[in-house]
């Protein structure tokens, strides 16, 4: 890539201030042709986007030599992963023109402003006036800095409250890739940059290696564009407190492959709530049945695998996979089963459990209170509840004992 000369460029009027590497400083804005500009294929807007591209063309890496035609297919990722954010900028822009300048790096990497950037190459083909980026230039190579351009990227895109959020999916390949793969950045890095608590980065990873995960359970490793497409983030959110309910770790996988086989056949529309209550079976009578009669159905899941010649695709998944209704139904009425019966027993139970709740409620009364009440109104009124209180008593003692007598004698 030819690096960017700033005394060939027009300096406009404007700074923007800006914090890189720890210092603060104001940085000239300068406009800059698109035909010298081009995306940063690393922006996690579009990680599922580029990951679904690779697959289809069997591409590690993306060729840079011929820019434009770089340029043309990640410009539709832009478009497509967010339609009316992009409707929006380009309609802002047309009208106001462009009010705040991107960043990009010397060789014209754009690290921030990449839907302006293709916002502007729509409206250049129709007025030449768009053909100009208003950009910051940061004096960094990709190669030899990348970690505080990604930790710079993220504060750009994540650390600013005016931003838009990212698709959950996106931000999981984002964080994963930048924290665990790459090892690029430490989650507390990762948090201080995105204006996050660490707990909660630790919990997006957390749903980041379940997704990674489940993938390879579907033999469709780092296809990530299936947990955007399936919009796994809300079920894949239930699974870490499901399976913190159980105490054995040869359960937790059992369950964990149950519930990986759940997603992949979605046996219900709505699959976070359906994973959710799975909690319900945990330590339970039925948990252990529940568990024996769904590894036979993960069994024949993944028979599927086993049996095919050719490698894993989406036409597969698809096809031989999620069209299989007996075997979703089979997954629904097993997990409908088990649910009832622990409703059931929930029913069965709820008598005696509340009236242990009323006993703790008992042993939890301060008499030193009931010492202190009023002896004209207070007093009385504690003692007519404790009163009525025997009498319900004496109720349900009538009507157990009753019952029981009347079933003995018949």
């Amino acid at each position: 890539m030819n690096m960017i000369n700033t005394n060939e460029l027009r300096k406009t009027n404007l700074t923007t201030r800006l914090t890189v590497d720890g210092i603060t400083d104001e940085y000239d804005v300068y406009k800059i042709k698109l035909d010298n500009l081009y995306y940063n294929d690393q922006n996690d807007r579009i990680a599922t986007w580029i990951s679904k591209y690779k697959a289809d063309n069997h591409l590690e890496s993306f060729d840079l030599s011929n820019i434009e035609e770089y340029n043309k297919i990640i410009a539709n990722f832009i478009r497509e992963s967010d339609e009316n954010a992009f409707k929006k900028t380009k309609n802002n822009i047309k009208a106001l023109g462009q009010t705040e300048p991107a960043v990009i790096l010397r060789d014209g990497r754009i690290i921030d402003g990449n839907r302006r950037f293709t916002c502007l190459r729509d409206l250049a083909k129709e007025d030449l006036k768009f053909n100009y980026l208003d950009a910051i230039i940061i004096s960094k190579d990709i190669q030899d800095s990348k970690k505080e351009i990604k930790l710079l990227e993220l504060y750009l895109q994540h650390g600013r409250e005016e931003r838009v959020g990212y698709n959950p999916i996106d931000r999981l390949v984002g964080v994963y890739n930048d924290v665990i793969k790459n090892k690029l950045i430490t989650v507390e890095e990762y948090a201080k940059n995105t204006g996050q608590k660490t707990s909660e980065v630790t919990k997006l990873i957390d749903r980041a290696n379940l997704m990674v995960e489940f993938l390879e359970f579907i033999d469709m490793p780092e296809h990530y564009y299936l947990a955007r497409d399936w919009e796994l983030d809300g079920p894949l959110g239930e699974i870490k407190a499901v399976l913190n309910k159980i105490k054995t770790e040869e359960e937790r996988e059992d369950v964990k492959n149950i519930i990986f086989t759940n997603i992949a056949l979605k046996p219900n529309t709505d699959m976070t709530r359906y994973i959710r209550k799975i909690k319900n079976l945990v330590n339970t009578s039925q948990f252990k049945p529940f568990i024996e009669d769904n590894l036979e159905l993960c069994e024949r899941f993944l028979e599927k695998f086993d049996d095919k010649e050719e490698e894993t695709t989406v036409e597969f998944i698809n096809k031989e996979v999620r069209d299989d209704e007996e075997l979703k139904d089979d997954l629904k009425n097993t997990y409908d089963k088990y649910q009832e019966k622990v409703k059931k027993r929930n029913s069965i139970n709820a008598p005696k459990n509340q009236i242990e709740k009323a006993i703790d409620a008992l042993q939890n009364i301060d008499f030193d209170i009931v010492l202190r009440l009023n002896d004209e109104t207070d007093y009385p009124q504690f003692l007519n509840s404790l009163e009525r209180l025997e009498e319900e008593i004496e109720n349900i003692k009538h009507e157990v004992y009753g019952n029981v007598s009347s079933s003995n004698e018949s």
